[in-house]
């Protein structure tokens, strides 16, 4: 999936596939479609959820940068304690602008919770702070919690 993903890139098309883990949940869950745009079609910024490779093992990853310097990025996911490290500008190959809903049956909460993530994910800095100090993953850790009884 990375190298087609990067020859896509490359090429300058946007790249279209079913995601896979719930890292990114509720904003990108399990069976979701993602198209993501080429990263030479803009610059980066806080907030933003980014399709990168990573550095160490050389997979495909799509999470979101949660900070920033020069030309390297602290990037995480949303449902996740930890962070990925800070990585450079070149490993990253596009940025996620399209999420559509798996067809999966969700309980009637959930796809409330869901819908409130990704209209306010718009404020993608908030969203970036938010998951940065670990709020979203204690919040979507506490919401599966409720689901599972």
């Amino acid at each position: 999936m990375a190298d087609l993903l990067k020859k896509a890139c490359k090429k300058g098309l946007p790249f279209k596939f079913i995601a896979r883990g719930m890292s990114m949940s509720p904003f990108i869950c399990d069976g979701d479609t993602i198209i993501i745009q080429p990263a030479s079609q803009r610059e980066a910024a806080l907030g933003d959820i980014v399709a990168f490779i990573c550095p160490e093992n050389g997979t495909l990853i799509i999470h979101r940068i949660v900070n920033k310097t020069n030309d390297k990025f602290l990037l995480k996911g949303d449902n996740v304690f930890h962070y990925d490290g800070w990585v450079e500008k070149k490993n990253i190959l596009g940025y996620a602008n399209n999420t559509t809903c798996s067809q999966k049956k969700s309980p009637v909460i959930r796809t409330i919770v869901r819908h409130f993530f990704q209209v306010a994910n718009k404020q993608k800095n908030n969203i970036a702070i938010l998951s940065r100090y670990n709020i979203t993953t204690i919040f979507c850790r506490i919401l599966n919690k409720f689901y599972q009884k």
